[in-house]
């Protein structure tokens, strides 16, 4: 049956299409089921009119809960086009450029859309008689029109955000006025001093239009307004808004080329039931993404970390599976819309099963998840202000929690958080209750916070994620250790366990009264008397350790040390066996198979064991070993890759790495710990080899080693990892040797062992042997890899790489923009007259970390400015006041004290000179950025700059807050600040237009042009020290002395 009926032979069945691409013209060929141009044939035009009405204004606003693209039916799209459009059949140009608008859309939105008509073109042609004029197309095509009328003109459409301190009312009458003025044509729009005003604080702001008008989103409404009066007469900036064709069948009377439809979308059933499905999954996808971008970016409890890996990875698949469903609708559609297709295959590819996932109350389900976990942010982070700290139960023994009951974990958690100075409040809670129970889970939230104080720790238990149900709330005070604990507010059945138990009994615990198993021993020296913290002035080995979080890179230090101490095994348990880094674990003894927790060393700040899967090593740190006179050798622990608080802390993780032995001259090898028969090599050795070979050139390959620890299992050999490792390096390509002599297989289970028999755990006769062959086997290894890595070369860490140049970068970062600040400061001296004057910066080292967030900020006032600085808080007994800054806010590191002066001596330069010098830098700044994120070093949202310039905007903007001071120069000096970021937008865009492409060499140029600054290099020389300073404070050695077993003696007193 025929769509388009009897022919009428005089209008024909004109079909009239919005413009999306503006290149067509009379005489084109276009296909209305792919609404898309088929070729770009032009033919002169019969007639020319100019157009009955020419001005189109009209303003209207938001509405959250309309799908972005449904808005623009307002401006003359159909629903077919918005369909095409949204489905991504076609790429809108001009105002159908809306669809890109990623900001919220809700009652405070407002569009201002503007449409002036300059003339139209008509093609005069008859039915049976178009190739008098066009030939017909030569072939099959797909074309189903033909373009045979066109309206010129230009379009705007202004997206207006209107922010919560601005006056809705006073915007909508400017608006009114100014929309009425246009659609009566009256040009130049007039408008009054306090208009232009309120213009100017429209900073929310988007423009599309016409890309012969408006090139910039940016451009700002009142450039938008002076301009119109010159588009309008300027044929130039006029393109084709609205086509009007007629189907190539009724022009031609040919039965070649396709019959089109003529019903609309919308009287098409099937095809008008995905449009309601599209745009409900698309709101709702929208909500999760602002969800997301709510959530934070991890948390400190693993198991929440996981909850949020998993709601990404579910979030990732409900995208795809988004995705999937367009490209199966962009591809039937058309089919569906030339009658080629049955229209139930849109039903068909709808109830897919695959596309469950998509389904209305899957998603829903899904949100709940992600607001619950977002409600866990929200309620942390008001703990946190309080100075609560968060605990969630389920972190203490993940992989056991399943099978524990609460008051086992009441045991856990009472010996986790004891404290030997002062009292501890514990807060039992879950998410259930506090639903169930809002009222009194706040009376209970006010009723301790009003019981804080110094002495006291609180401490919010979460229970969400055990097993077993939480009847109620539980708040319980634990006193200093050795004094009795109080139940404060009994509200469940979980009994009250002593503080400082050890023991984790797989069986229902016995009565309190009862007697409980301990394995607290006496104390004992943990570490010799000859330990110092110096660094030594001999030739250095430095060997980097680097592996997955719990592969024993801190287990394999503390085993070396005793090795290099004991001959034998024996030896080192009638002896003192030296712990260097604290340890932590659980030991499986008696006939019951009791689980006994062994801590084996002093506390220490860099070492944490609270957080089952993060690191254990929190920092950096070298251990020099001492050899003879001449040579030491050098162990740098490090973070474990594969922290669960995910890729984000991994990259955190490396970069604090690459930093740390960026101070080092050299390092002699480079050593990958592995587990034989791990099933994760393929996420910790992608992760770790791909970051590390940008850092690392061609030429340290060789200097590349594999330890495997714990491979007593597997009679000190790789396992099923060694064919697996072999075959992942030949097939990334990487020429990394991986043969015997740069393999060795270690057992660091004897030191266990020796932790174990200091608390007196004992062991019958076939354990002990073989504890013994373990630790001979290993002594045996471990000098052979001595003996390997001397035969290294150094590589020398000054080499180039990009990875190397991302660190040098990232170190430059504030320099360079304090360098920029001081270029603003000096260059509004000198607008304000003030020629005989200056400020120059000092910059010192120091030798703690510290960012901006953690330290104390004071206003200083410096000549006619007022400009923050900062200094160091005192925070008791922690010795990083950096670590327990809790703020996941905008800050950077503070690696050196800045200060200013206000000088008599002029500066020198003219007004022009500091713009000239104040536009390049921040080009040179965007040009190593362009290259970092060319490298794929950077994502877009990464910017070692722009966290600084935030961070010079918010001091500011206190300063402003400030009362009876004049900060009027520092108003000028933000304003500079808040046109950085449209300067670099501008940057960015040049440089991607331009597809620059710097060599290393040409990124180096750059830096060292940076570093030729007499500022900058003086705060880079501050930097360096600092971190040297904080190296050193970081940095534990072993004298001579230590070494005892006569192995390792003969091997040290070879080493020339």
């Amino acid at each position: 049956m025929s769509c388009i009926g009897p022919f009428k032979f005089n209008d024909g069945y004109p079909t009239e299409r919005k413009v999306i691409d503006a290149s067509g013209r009379l005489g084109s060929l276009y296909n209305t089921a792919t609404d898309s141009l088929i070729d770009r044939h032009s033919v002169q035009p019969s007639e020319i009119k100019p157009p009955n009405k020419r001005s189109i204004c009209r303003v209207f606003s938001g509405d959250q809960s309309r799908e972005p693209t449904s808005f623009l039916g307002n401006i003359g799209f159909d629903d077919g086009v918005q369909r095409s459009i949204r489905l991504q059949m076609v790429v809108p140009s001009g105002i159908g450029r809306f669809i890109e608008y990623r900001q919220p859309i809700n009652a405070n939105t407002r569009f201002l859309y503007y449409c002036y008509k300059t003339r139209k073109e008509t093609l005069n042609i008859k039915a049976r008689k178009a190739d008098r004029i066009v030939a017909p197309p030569q072939g099959p095509t797909e074309a189903t029109h033909m373009i045979t009328k066109i309206k010129w003109g230009i379009e705007i459409l202004c997206v207006i955000q209107i922010s919560k301190n601005q006056s809705i009312e006073a915007i909508d009458q400017l608006l009114s006025r100014i929309s009425h003025q246009l659609q009566r044509n009256e040009v130049p729009v007039q408008l009054t001093n306090d208009d232009r005003r309120l213009i100017n604080q429209l900073n929310n702001m988007t423009i599309y239009g016409s890309e012969l008008c408006v090139d910039d989103p940016n451009t700002s409404l009142l450039t938008i307004l002076n301009r119109i009066q010159e588009w309008q007469t300027n044929e130039n900036f006029h393109q084709p808004i609205l086509y009007i064709m007629q189907p190539l069948r009724w022009l031609y009377n040919n039965i070649q080329f396709q019959e089109p439809c003529f019903k609309p979308d919308h009287a098409n059933v099937h095809l008008d039931r995905i449009e309601p499905m599209s745009k409900r999954i698309e709101n709702q996808l929208k909500h999760l993404h602002q969800l997301f971008i709510d959530l934070p970016t991890n948390y400190l409890s693993p198991v929440l970390n996981e909850q949020l890996k998993v709601v990404r990875q579910k979030y990732s698949v409900l995208l795809d599976a988004q995705e999937n469903l367009n490209e199966r609708l962009r591809k039937v559609i058309p089919d569906v819309r030339r009658n080629r297709r049955d229209p139930q295959e849109l039903d068909q590819i709808i109830s897919d099963e695959r596309y469950g996932c998509l389904h209305k109350d899957e998603i829903d389900t899904f949100q709940i998840t992600i607001e619950r976990l977002l409600a866990k942010a929200i309620l942390i982070e008001k703990l946190t202000k309080n100075h609560i700290e968060y605990l969630n139960a389920f972190d203490l023994r993940p992989n056991e929690m399943s099978s524990f009951k609460n008051e086992d974990i009441d045991i856990i958690i009472k010996r986790s958080c004891s404290n030997d100075k002062h009292s501890v409040i514990l807060w039992y809670s879950s998410d259930r209750l506090k639903r169930e129970q809002p009222d009194r889970w706040e009376q209970i939230y006010q009723q301790i916070t009003s019981q804080r104080h110094q002495a006291i720790k609180l401490i919010y238990v979460d229970f969400t994620n055990c097993q077993e149900r939480l009847d109620g709330f539980t708040v319980v005070q634990l006193p200093p250790k050795g004094r009795s604990e109080t139940q404060l507010d009994s509200l469940t059945d979980i009994r009250p366990q002593p503080p400082r138990t050890t023991s984790v009994p797989k069986q229902p615990l016995p009565s309190q009264e009862q007697e409980r198993r301990s394995i607290t021993p006496p104390p004992f020296p943990t570490t010799l008397p000859n330990i110092s913290y110096s660094t030594s002035p001999k030739t250095e080995l430095n060997v980097l350790l680097l592996g997955e979080t719990g592969v024993g890179k801190s287990t394999f230090i503390n085993a070396f040390i005793n090795y290099l101490k004991f001959d034998t095994l024996h030896q080192a348990e009638r002896g003192q066996p030296i712990v260097l880094i604290p340890v932590s674990f659980l030991l499986t003894v008696g006939d019951q198979f009791d689980e006994v927790v062994v801590d084996f060393g002093d506390i220490d700040p860099n070492e944490s064991y609270e957080r089952h899967g993060q690191s254990v090593t929190q920092q950096c740190k070298s251990y020099l070993f001492d050899l003879n006179d001449k040579y030491s050798l050098r162990l740098i622990d490090t973070p474990g890759i594969g922290d669960t608080r995910g890729i984000d802390q991994d990259t955190k993780n490396i970069d604090h790495i690459l930093t740390y032995i960026s101070n080092l001259s050299h390092v002699n090898a480079i050593c990958l710990l592995l587990k034989p028969n791990t099933s994760r090599l393929n996420i910790f050795f992608r992760s770790c080899i791909n970051q590390l070979l940008t850092y690392i050139s061609p030429a340290g390959y060789k200097n590349i080693i594999f330890c495997f620890t714990n491979s007593r299992a597997t009679f000190y050999a790789p396992g099923d990892t060694g064919p697996l490792l072999q075959k992942m390096l030949v097939d990334g390509n990487f020429n990394i040797p991986f043969q015997k002599t740069n393999t060795f297989c270690f057992d660091s289970e004897s030191f266990r062992y020796l932790a174990a028999r200091k608390r007196h755990i004992n062991f019958d006769h076939d354990q002990e042997k073989e504890y013994t062959d373990s630790w001979n086997t290993s002594v045996t290894e471990s000098i052979r890899l001595l003996n390997y890595i001397q035969t290294r070369q150094p590589y020398y860490l000054k080499w180039l790489s990009p990875r190397k140049a991302m660190i040098d970068i990232s170190m430059l970062a504030r320099p360079i923009i304090e360098t920029l600040r001081l270029i603003i400061y000096n260059w509004k001296l000198n607008e304000a007259k003030l020629f005989f004057n200056q400020i120059i910066l000092n910059s010192n080292p120091i030798d703690f970390e510290m960012c901006t967030c953690c330290a104390q900020s004071n206003a200083v006032e410096v000549g006619p400015f007022w400009i923050t600085e900062y200094q160091r808080v005192a925070l008791g007994n922690y010795v990083n006041q950096h670590h327990v800054c809790s703020s996941n806010g905008k800050h950077f590191l503070v690696e050196a004290m800045v200060q200013h002066e206000f000088i008599d001596e002029p500066a020198g330069l003219k007004n022009e000179r500091w713009q000239s010098s104040f536009n390049n830098f921040l080009l040179k700044c965007d040009r190593l950025i362009h290259y970092l994120r060319q490298q794929g070093l950077l994502t877009h949202d990464d910017d070692p700059f722009q966290c600084i310039i935030e961070r010079f905007l918010e001091e500011e903007l206190q300063i402003s807050q400030i009362q009876h001071i004049d900060s009027n120069m520092n108003r000028k000096v933000r304003e500079v600040l808040q046109s950085i970021k449209q300067k670099r937008q501008l940057n960015s865009q040049q440089l991607s237009e331009t597809n620059e492409k710097l060599s290393l060499n040409q990124v180096y140029q750059i830096i060292n042009e940076f570093t030729g600054i007499p500022t900058i290099q003086k705060q880079i020389d501050s930097i360096k020290t600092s971190r040297q300073l904080k190296m050193k404070i970081h940095e534990c050695k072993i004298q001579t002395n230590a070494i005892q077993n006569r192995a390792f003696s003969r091997l040290s007193n070879s080493l020339e």
